[in-house]
């Protein structure tokens, strides 16, 4: 039987500063526009091999399965 975490949050990337608030559990980037959110979270995800979701209000997740 395997025991551990399987799921859980690697980073936060938001163009909104006010949806991240002191102490978030994972590194949080900060985009200055839509496309740089989009081209940061695509970039984080795919080197640590996770997955991008989008949270809305200009923030996304970052998430290993």
């Amino acid at each position: 039987m395997q025991i551990g975490l399987k799921d859980f949050i690697v980073a936060v990337v938001t163009t909104n500063r006010d949806m991240v608030g002191p102490g978030a559990m994972a590194p949080v980037f900060y985009a200055v526009d839509d496309e740089h959110l989009e081209r940061l979270s695509e970039g984080i995800a795919k080197i640590l091999n996770s997955v991008v979701h989008d949270v809305g209000m200009g923030t996304y997740i970052i998430v290993k399965h």
